[in-house]
């Protein structure tokens, strides 16, 4: 689907009642890729004129690395990127207004007793190396979909000291959500992925759950991210819906890829804002490229961010 035609028309709509965030992952150099996404999910939500959040996802703590939330803050306020704070829900923002997963365990904590008490949840000693062993070949996805082993089974089952994962019993059945890019999308959960995992072997709480209950308690109403995760986000809808919640509307943006189509990807650095920031590049620049490549300008000159939401707003009007 057309981007600029969709912002649009969602603006129009919404009646300043939208809520949008940029949530990036403190695990090292934001690339393109990253800084396309944040363009887009800070001009939905501006456009419309609602709250655009910023939240720090570092509840995956191996992968969080010394400096990076510091360095993408400096990349957004160099972008000239602003964000709001609020103060009617139950996360509270730290000092430059940004909302930090890891200070949010009692909210991840409460829904995932929620989901127990709900016999949604259930207890799994399967590595994924067994799982390997127990399923003979990967689906049409990629995924090798977990089998169920483990359910049905009380954790009095389990060994005192055996390490365990907690599944979430996914419905088997179609999902269907109409991506704001992508269009309709369907996809039976348990048949493409199998159970969910909530809760890792180290304890901590999985990317899905916490995104989820992130979301819910933050109140968004749209997410903008990565097509990377389109194919996961069935799942997401599912815990949704498990914790009696509505699910937000999606916007999949397309990936950025290297010269020879790869994934733009963090651990080598490709693209990264830094990078270019040291040869010399503005803001401007970054900004037209991105906006040029999205087709949400006629041309790849120089613009600001602010300069770009005027044009749609010239565009509309």
């Amino acid at each position: 689907m057309n981007l600029k035609y969709q912002l649009l028309q969602t603006a129009s709509l919404s009646n300043g009642q939208v809520r949008g965030r940029y949530a990036p992952s403190p695990s090292g150099m934001q690339h393109l890729g990253n800084i396309q996404t944040a363009i887009v999910a800070w001009l939905q939500v501006r456009l419309a004129g609602g709250d655009f959040l910023l939240r720090m996802d570092d509840i995956d703590t191996p992968r969080v690395k010394e400096g990076s939330a510091e360095q993408i803050l400096d990349d957004l306020r160099w972008l000239g990127m602003d964000w709001d704070v609020l103060e009617n829900i139950d996360y509270a923002a730290d000092a430059d207004g940004i909302y930090v997963e890891s200070d949010y365990l009692p909210q991840y904590t409460a829904a995932f007793e929620t989901l127990k008490s709900r016999g949604y949840l259930y207890p799994c000693a399967c590595s994924r190396k067994e799982i390997r062993r127990q399923v003979a070949k990967p689906n049409e996805s990629g995924h090798y979909v977990y089998p169920g082993t483990c359910r049905g089974r009380e954790i009095s089952s389990f060994a005192h000291d055996q390490q365990l994962v907690w599944r979430f019993k996914v419905p088997d059945e179609e999902i269907t959500f109409v991506d704001m890019l992508m269009g309709e999308q369907s996809q039976n959960v348990a048949v493409a992925w199998g159970d969910i995992i909530v809760k890792r072997f180290n304890d901590m709480y999985a990317y899905q759950l916490v995104s989820v209950v992130d979301d819910i308690v933050m109140g968004v109403t749209d997410v903008v991210r990565g097509a990377d995760l389109l194919d996961s986000t069935p799942g997401q809808v599912a815990l949704f819906n498990a914790l009696g919640a509505q699910a937000p509307r999606f916007w999949h943006v397309p990936l950025k890829t290297d010269a020879d189509g790869n994934k733009l990807a963090k651990r080598d650095g490709s693209d990264s804002l830094q990078m270019l920031r040291e040869k010399g590049k503005t803001p401007e620049q970054v900004i037209g490229r991105l906006a040029f490549e999205l087709d949400l300008v006629e041309s790849n000159a120089p613009i600001s961010l602010r300069e770009l939401l005027d044009s749609f707003t010239r565009y509309g009007g």
